[in-house]
């Protein structure tokens, strides 16, 4: 038996509002220069897992997916776009992104920060069920 997920329901969540320091924007437009195998990709912000603090989040270089939202990075006048999914966008509706360059921890990359996360800590969607993803109606995916 597989395992189900429902989808959720794109129509239904609002587009994030994601922005990057000056040092998170020069190192993705770095990177984008240079690396010629991310020519035909975009920079991804996804969910990657959920603890008592809230979620987790990462990023990475993929392609475009059906169902993402394309999101201009709200605090530059340059048109550079990330993605989005649609789960991912319910919760971090507002959101900024950093990079970080520790040698002395050996912690390099991008860090994203949630304005909302202390809405997200423990199981918040017992105290509030509106806090779960609208999902498509009949739509399981096994």
């Amino acid at each position: 038996m597989g395992f189900k997920q429902n989808k959720v329901n794109k129509e239904l969540v609002l587009p994030p509002v994601i922005m990057f320091t000056e040092r998170a924007l020069s190192q993705l437009k770095l990177i984008l220069e240079n690396d010629f195998t991310l020519a035909s990709k975009y920079f991804r912000i996804v969910v990657s897992g959920k603890g008592c603090e809230g979620f987790t989040y990462a990023a990475g270089f993929t392609d475009l997916n059906e169902d993402d939202f394309l999101v201009r990075i709200a605090n530059t006048d340059e048109e550079i776009f990330l993605l989005v999914d649609p789960f991912a966008a319910f919760y971090l509706q507002v959101a900024s992104v950093d990079f970080v360059q520790d040698f002395d921890l050996d912690a390099e990359g991008f860090v994203i920060v949630n304005h909302a996360q202390s809405e997200f800590k423990g199981k918040f969607w017992r105290a509030a069920p509106e806090k779960t993803p609208p999902v498509k109606d009949g739509e399981i995916n096994a």
